[in-house]
């Protein structure tokens, strides 16, 4: 099964050119893709009351190749339209959804915040984000897939909003696709994959170590929860406190770094058997000018147990890669994987 995560770039607007750049790259280099996810996709209503924009034009193309869509666009117009606090202060970062298509039936789930049964998270029921259009969590049907042995797949497509301007809120999000997806893979056999634009780490090294972002965050020590200290459970039962650049830190590191995080999902860049690796100066998926560094590698795609890794690659005209980076300000992740 191929996989395609792609950040569009839809929080700028798209024009109609623009918009042609991106389908014929999907043309020409995404023609054999099982499963795509898209963030930061732009939309907009049209006088029928359907979809328009970028999220349009991408439903009639996936369409026209026989995909199963799901999106969250009217999540995202809810929120934008919303006279309640603290909605009315974030129109502009709700104004982007997230889109995934299947060769397979597919299926949204629901996210809920009530507690079930006696009060133990023995469902993913709970959610920190201000920000839900931005998670998306989906069931797939593969049951008519001989090649995939189980029934079910579950897909999440992230756009992690960045912590420049929304620095708690990034690390919320963090925070809530770690410890859902933790408890999926340590309570249930279903597998998982991950994908998306994460807005992290702020540097991977040659060696698959990274440096997360927040080394220069304040410690707040004078605030609850945050340098008071913010305080964890770890595996071993220990109680560790943490001041909130040490959060920071932990939250990137957690999704990152196979010696801190625990929930069993590996990234295809590092896991496949088949492709080259560098540093994300190197090979990198986001190019910010007057960043440090300038060349970042944000958008990733990670995978449970189950899944053997065959191939990686980022579409960034770097390693004889096809260049995306005319099309949009992020190069896709594009990877080959299989079902053990």
């Amino acid at each position: 099964m191929r996989v395609l995560s792609w950040n569009v770039q839809g929080e700028i607007g798209i024009s109609d050119k623009r918009m042609q750049q991106q389908l014929d790259f999907l043309e020409t280099h995404a023609p054999d893709i099982g499963l795509f996810l898209f963030q930061a996709v732009d939309y907009e209503r049209t006088d029928d009351d359907g979809w328009g924009g970028q999220l349009g034009a991408l439903q009639d193309y996936l369409t026209k190749h026989e995909y199963s869509i799901v999106h969250t666009a009217d999540w995202a117009e809810e929120l934008v339209r919303s006279d309640v606090q603290p909605h009315t202060d974030i129109e502009g970062a709700h104004n982007r959804c997230n889109l995934i298509a299947t060769q397979w039936p597919i299926s949204r789930r629901p996210l809920t915040l009530r507690n079930r049964g006696d009060r133990k998270p023995r469902g993913l029921n709970y959610y920190y984000s201000q920000f839900p259009e931005k998670i998306l969590v989906s069931e797939v049907d593969i049951s008519g897939a001989p090649a995939l042995a189980p029934d079910t797949l579950e897909l999440w497509n992230v756009s992690i909003i960045n912590g420049a301007n929304w620095g708690e809120e990034k690390l919320n999000m963090l925070e809530t696709v770690y410890g859902r997806i933790h408890l999926q893979t340590t309570k249930t056999d279903l597998p998982v994959v991950l994908g998306g634009d994460f807005n992290a780490p702020k540097r991977e090294d040659a060696d698959g170590s990274i440096v997360p972002h927040g080394g220069g965050a304040g410690q707040y020590t004078g605030y609850p929860d945050y340098g008071d200290p913010y305080y964890f459970q770890d595996s071993a039962g220990d109680m560790t406190g943490l001041k909130f650049n040490q959060r920071w830190q932990r939250a990137e590191a957690r999704i990152f770094d196979t010696d801190v995080g625990e929930w069993r999902l590996r990234d295809v860049y590092w896991a496949a058997e088949e492709s080259p690796t560098a540093s994300s100066v190197e090979d990198y998926t986001h190019v910010l000018p007057n960043g440090s560094p300038a060349r970042k590698r944000l958008d990733h795609v990670l995978v449970s147990q189950q899944f053997d890794v065959k191939k990686c690659e980022l579409y960034n005209a770097e390693l004889g890669s096809p260049n995306a980076l005319q099309a949009s300000d992020h190069a896709p992740v594009v990877t080959s994987v299989q079902i053990k």
